[in-house]
């Protein structure tokens, strides 16, 4: 199965690694962001599989708030991206329903096994919404 990947990571290099990692493995990233409010505007006129969005990016609204206006206004699902391992932001994190939580830092086959459990829980709940 094939993804189009949006990805939203402010550190350069990250972003770099998460796209060519997809990539190679046959999946399409469809633009890559370093903020979220660029992000929302791009899903006006851009349909992904799933949104690789890191935590802590930059601009107003951090990771987790763009998570919760993604579940309310675009349902698309995604995947948090994140370095931060406190508590109560993970707790968070985990609340706002993310279709899964890639913890960095992470090697190049640590990510090629994410991208595929990814893959998994899309095609299982893509499988489940052609039942209903």
């Amino acid at each position: 199965m094939s993804l189009k990947i949006i990805v939203v990571e402010d550190n350069f290099i990250i972003q770099m690694f998460l796209e060519e990692v997809a990539q190679n493995m046959g999946h399409e990233v469809l633009v890559s962001t370093d903020n979220g409010e660029d992000l929302l505007g791009l899903l006006d006129t851009m349909v992904s599989d799933v949104i690789l969005l890191d935590i802590g990016i930059t601009g107003k609204h951090s990771g987790i708030e763009i998570a919760e206006i993604l579940n309310v206004k675009y349902k698309v699902p995604f995947v948090f991206v994140t370095g931060n391992s406190d508590h109560s932001t993970i707790k968070r994190a985990k609340d706002s329903s993310p279709l899964h939580i890639i913890h960095k830092p992470i090697d190049e086959e640590q990510l090629e096994e994410e991208l595929e459990t990814i893959e998994h829980k899309l095609s299982a709940s893509k499988h489940l919404e052609k039942h209903r």
